[in-house]
């Protein structure tokens, strides 16, 4: 039986972390591990070939599809989960077994504090466009994203996982397409009032920040940072 096709966008995850920080992200950040991003980022199309439960006659999940289609917001849009911010890890490979061992070993409570911190860092870049975020807000900047790496959020519950199998598509027609893949995905969630607690709290003591060497962030970083501070959560 030829298997039924579907065009969904997917995400791909690019960091950039500032020289000084990039023996801390390096420590707790695996690369094959994908997190959740903004709508405007990018979205390849990708082909579905295969996902989780189609051999019963599933239809793929609402908040994979809407993840897939339209990222994270697409997900919290759905009725199940107003009232609560959606983080989706996701993690890639050419074998089924290991989504499978990954899905079945993935913990909110150890795991979540690294997807809360990415979106934390994603939301801290959102706005910036010629002038980097560490010109922006100076020293505050480094010192809000070593707080929300090193952070124990908590709070955090596993809602569902699934799996697709999919094709990326390529737009250049010489180009060769790229090799089939298995992605698996953990849905988890967690209350919006208790995630911004952690985050106003977490924010509120930072101010005035200095660099190693000493330089301490001028008048206008602390008042943009401060800025950023009260309409944080506009969006994100």
């Amino acid at each position: 039986m030829t298997l039924r096709v579907i065009p969904i966008g997917v995400f791909f995850v690019f960091f950039a972390f500032s020289c000084s920080n990039r023996q801390l992200i390096r420590d707790i950040y695996d690369p094959e591990i994908q997190s959740d991003l903004p709508p405007k980022q990018e979205m390849p199309v990708i082909r579905v070939l295969n996902y989780k439960n189609r051999q019963d006659g599933a239809a793929l999940s609402p908040w994979l599809r809407n993840y897939l289609e339209n990222g994270i917001t697409g997900s919290e849009s759905l009725a199940a989960y107003q009232g609560s911010y959606l983080f989706i890890a996701s993690i890639r490979s050419t074998k089924l077994p290991v989504i499978h061992q990954w899905a079945e070993n993935y913990s909110p409570a150890r795991d979540f504090s690294r997807l809360a911190a990415r979106r934390i860092q994603k939301r801290l870049e959102r706005d910036m466009t010629s002038r980097p975020p560490g010109r922006v807000y100076g020293p505050n900047y480094e010192s809000a994203l070593k707080a929300a790496y090193t952070n124990s959020f908590w709070g955090a519950v596993r809602l569902d996982d699934s799996w697709v199998q999919a094709l990326t598509l390529v737009e250049d027609e010489d180009a060769e397409q790229e090799e089939v893949y298995y992605w698996g995905f953990v849905l988890i969630g967690i209350p919006r009032e208790t995630l911004e607690i952690q985050v106003n709290e977490l924010l509120s003591k930072i101010s005035n920040s200095s660099t190693r060497g000493g330089r301490s962030a001028t008048r206008e970083q602390n008042a943009a940072f401060d800025n950023l501070k009260e309409h944080f959560f506009v969006d994100f």
